[in-house]
C-alpha cells in the first residue's frame, strides 16, 4: 500500500493511492485509474477533493503537486464517527473478538479491591468464613459448630469489580472455628483460630493460590472442668501452602492443595493435602436462588495420610454485584474431630447449617 492521498504514476497511467480504504464491490485495490494516455476517466466508487496531492514516479521521487487538470476527483461522503461515551468508571469492553471473557476488560492497581481471585473451598471445614452448623453425632448427641471469620483482598492488579475478577491479589484472612455443646449448658468446648495470607492468581479457567496460615486449637474451660482427666495438647500448624483450582464449566470446579508446616507441635506433623469438587451456579438471580453441592477431601500426616471427606448439598443465593454467596443445606462429614484440640476423637456428623462466604 503507498502513501495516502498520493497520485501514483507508472507507465502511462496515472492512479491515485487512497492508502487503507475499505472498497466496495466496484474494486478489490486501494489504487483508482484517474486519468489515461486516451484522457478516458475511470470513476472511483470513493473520492475526495485535495489541494494537493503526491506524485510518485517510477524512480521514487515524491513531488507536492497540483490534481491534474482532467482528472475526476469529487467530494467524498464523510462516514459518521463512532459515538463516544465519558465515565470515569471502567468500561467492560468484552464481545466476540475477545478469546475468553475477561481478555478485554480494563485493568489496574487496585486497593481494597472487591471480591476475591480464589474462593474458599465450599465444603472445606477448616475454611475462613461466617458459618453455623448444628450437627448430630451417633455417640454424644448434638452438637453446634460455628465459624466466624472471612477472607478480604488487600491489593489487585487485575479487572475491576467483584464479579468474575481476573489478575493478581493479596488478601488477608483469620476465623475462629468454635464449638459450643448444646447439651451441656451450651458451654465452649473448643475453639480453633486461624490466620494468614494468600497471593491469588485468576486467569481464564485457571485459579492458584500460595500462602501462608498459622492455626493453634484451645480446649474450653467449661469443657476441662468437667472432664478432670482430659490432656490438654498443644495442637499448632504454622504453614505454607499452594493450590490450583480449575473451572470445568463457570458452575463446576475441581481442586487440589498441598500445606507443609515448618513449625508443628502437639501432634501435628508436616503435611496435610485436600482436593474436592463443587458446583455452585454463577446464577444472580435475587430471591430465587439455585442449588449447590460440594465434597472435600482432607488427609493428614499425623493419620497416616488418612483423613476427613465433608459433603453439603442445598440451596444458595449469590450477589448481583461480586461473588458473596448464602448457602443454606445439608452436611455430612466422617474423619477426625472438626476441633483439632480433640485430636484422638473420631466424629461421624450429620445435620443442617448456614454459610456466609466473601
Amino acid at each position: 500500500m503507498g502513501i495516502p492521498g498520493a497520485v501514483v504514476q507508472a507507465e502511462d497511467w496515472v492512479f491515485l493511492d487512497y492508502g487503507d480504504t475499505v472498497e466496495d464491490d466496484h474494486s478489490s485495490t486501494g489504487l483508482r485509474l484517474l486519468d489515461s494516455p486516451e484522457n478516458s476517466i475511470a470513476e472511483s466508487p470513493r473520492r475526495r477533493s485535495s489541494d494537493f496531492v503526491r506524485q510518485t514516479t517510477l524512480e521514487g521521487a515524491v513531488d507536492v503537486v497540483a490534481p491534474p487538470s482532467d482528472a475526476l476527483i469529487l467530494e467524498s461522503e464523510r462516514l459518521p464517527e463512532p459515538d463516544t461515551v465519558f465515565s470515569d468508571e471502567p468500561v467492560d469492553v468484552v464481545g466476540s473478538h475477545c478469546p475468553q471473557p475477561g481478555a478485554c476488560r480494563p485493568m489496574g492497581w487496585q486497593m481494597l479491591p472487591t471480591g476475591l481471585l480464589f474462593h474458599s473451598y465450599l465444603a472445606g471445614e477448616k475454611e475462613p468464613r461466617m458459618a453455623a452448623q448444628w450437627l448430630w453425632d451417633r455417640r454424644r448427641g448434638r452438637i453446634w459448630e460455628t465459624a466466624l471469620g472471612g477472607r478480604w483482598g488487600l491489593v489487585r492488579y487485575g479487572t475491576y469489580g467483584g464479579v468474575d475478577p481476573e489478575g493478581f491479589q493479596f488478601d488477608m484472612e483469620g476465623a475462629a472455628f468454635a464449638r459450643v455443646d448444646p447439651e451441656h449448658d451450651s458451654d465452649l468446648e473448643a475453639v480453633d483460630f486461624r490466620a494468614g495470607f494468600v497471593a491469588t492468581v485468576r486467569e481464564g479457567r485457571w485459579r492458584f493460590k500460595t500462602g501462608y496460615y498459622h492455626i493453634s486449637s484451645h480446649i474450653g474451660d467449661e469443657y476441662l472442668l468437667n472432664n478432670s482427666t482430659f490432656v490438654r495438647i498443644n495442637y499448632v500448624r504454622d504453614a505454607i501452602l499452594t493450590a490450583a483450582m480449575y473451572d470445568i464449566t463457570p458452575d463446576l470446579q475441581i481442586y487440589g492443595e498441598i500445606a507443609l508446616a515448618l513449625n508443628h507441635n502437639g501432634g501435628a506433623d508436616p503435611y496435610e493435602f485436600q482436593f474436592g469438587a463443587q458446583y455452585s451456579p454463577m446464577i444472580r438471580n435475587g430471591k430465587r436462588g439455585a442449588p449447590f453441592a460440594a465434597i472435600n477431601g482432607h488427609l493428614r500426616q499425623e493419620f497416616d495420610f488418612g483423613g476427613s471427606v465433608n459433603v453439603m448439598a442445598g440451596w444458595q443465593w449469590r450477589s448481583r454485584e461480586g461473588d458473596q454467596l448464602f448457602r443454606v443445606g445439608f452436611q455430612h462429614y466422617n474423619g477426625p474431630s472438626m476441633q483439632w484440640e480433640l485430636f484422638d476423637v473420631y466424629e461421624s456428623l450429620t445435620g443442617f447449617g448456614i454459610w456466609y462466604d466473601y
